[in-house]
């Protein structure tokens, strides 16, 4: 499978101190990374600046094997697509006009862009929130139509030669049927060839769904790995400060980690 993104020696300091530093790591078509970290660790620093909206003072980022510094926005819209923590839309759209912005990118069509929102409600469970103004909205629903947004701009395969979906706490606010649900469209993504990169504080989520996981520690990188190398009772006491008891989930076979 082609990669998608390349991460290499990338370091930031978009504020003054470093917040990154020497991240190096890859993601494939179909892959899912897991990105975990205590507060402040520089999750969202490092989700940013993939996605382009934090420079890097060194490295590189390359997205589908090219420099992402030098792509266009329209390149760069067409394969990649972000749901950030906020989002500070106040303007009253409609559910329908908040999920199409995702589709602005790409020259596919009212007819096809129809279909794909539709088939977006339904994967987002927001088909029944289609009419309802976006500002009328409690934060689950903003958060899941959010979601929608940034899967419908990368929906379809054909709309980009690799496309990379990036998730920053997509679960904070949602009750645990809505959580799997994201999941379940983060697997969906995966086995349709799109690479996805989900940041939550939920470990066994991610050691049931995630390819591989990256840990953060103050902006480094202190592991990377699949689940069972990585989700160990030492990494948990050292970046974590907690003690943890790790075992085998029973019914799926993860890595479960008990608090």
């Amino acid at each position: 499978m082609m990669t998608v993104l390349q991460v290499t020696a990338a370091s930031a300091a978009p504020y003054g101190p470093s917040l990154l530093q020497n991240i190096n790591f890859s993601l494939r078509a179909g892959e899912v990374l897991g990105l975990i970290g205590p507060n402040g660790a520089g999750k969202s620093t490092l989700l940013h600046a993939l996605a382009g909206g934090i420079a890097l003072d060194e490295g590189e980022v390359q997205l589908n094997g090219s420099p992402l510094a030098a792509s266009s926005p329209i390149q760069r819209a067409r394969a990649l697509a972000m749901q950030t923590q906020h989002c500070a839309l106040n303007f009253p759209f409609t559910v329908e006009e908040v999920v199409l912005l995702g589709r602005m990118p790409h020259a596919s069509g009212q007819a096809v862009d129809q279909q794909i929102l539709d088939e977006v409600l339904q994967a987002t469970d927001t088909l029944a929130l289609r009419h309802r103004l976006y500002t009328q909205l409690s934060g689950g629903e903003k958060q899941r139509v959010q979601l929608a947004r940034a899967v419908a701009q990368l929906w379809r395969a054909e709309d980009s030669l690799g496309r990379l979906l990036i998730l920053d706490e997509p679960n904070s606010a949602l009750d645990l049927a809505h959580q799997r649900m994201v999941m379940e469209c983060v697997d969906t993504l995966a086995a349709e060839g799109c690479a996805v990169i989900v940041a939550t504080h939920d470990f066994n989520l991610l050691s049931a769904h995630a390819s591989q996981l990256l840990v953060l520690q103050e902006g480094r990188q202190h592991s990377h790995g699949q689940a069972r190398e990585v989700l160990t009772p030492a990494m948990f006491a050292e970046v974590f400060a907690v003690n943890v008891v790790v075992q085998t989930h029973p019914t799926n076979g993860s890595v479960l980690v008990i608090q």
